[in-house]
Parts: structure tokens; sequence; C-alpha cells
């Protein structure tokens, strides 16, 4: 798992990598611009580790059919005004 994160002068970065050998390997991005970087190793309780939901997955069935048909006609009546020809 790899999160990447710029705010004005900062850069962060998170991964999750495999220990071997006492050993471990981080590989930055090519956009990461740093000649010196601060490294901080927590041990990863696995359970907390989840797989990312999708937005599908997530808001499935969270509105009723009924709602869901009437945002998408409003929806589509609106892009419809989108694109008429305005003088």
């Amino acid at each position: 798992m790899q999160l990447n994160h710029k705010t004005n002068n900062m850069q962060a970065l998170r991964q999750i990598v495999d220990v071997k050998n006492h050993s471990l390997n981080i590989v930055l991005p090519n956009d990461f611009a740093a000649d010196r970087v601060e490294v901080i190793v927590l041990p990863v309780d696995e359970q907390k580790i989840q797989p990312k939901i999708r937005n599908s997955e997530r808001f499935a069935g969270a509105i009723s059919k009924e709602t869901a048909e009437k945002l998408h006609k409003h929806l589509n009546e609106v892009r419809n005004e989108w694109e008429r020809d305005i003088y």
C-alpha cells in the first residue's frame, strides 16, 4: 500500500513493506524530491489493513430504486439544458 501526500513544502510517503532478513527496501517515486528523509518504522497490525473499497460498492443500495430513478431523470433534464443554444 502506498499513499503520497504533498503540501507546499512537504512531501509525505506512506508504504507498507515486507521486512526480509531485518532489512527493508523503500523505493521513492520519481517526483519525490528530497536528498535526506526521516524514516519511522512501525509494526503493522494486519487486522487494521483493509482493502480499498470502491465508491460504487460503498454506496450500493444507499438510496431506493425510486429515488435513484428520480435523480437520474433530473440529471438528464439538467444535462439537456446545457446543450441548448443561448443567444
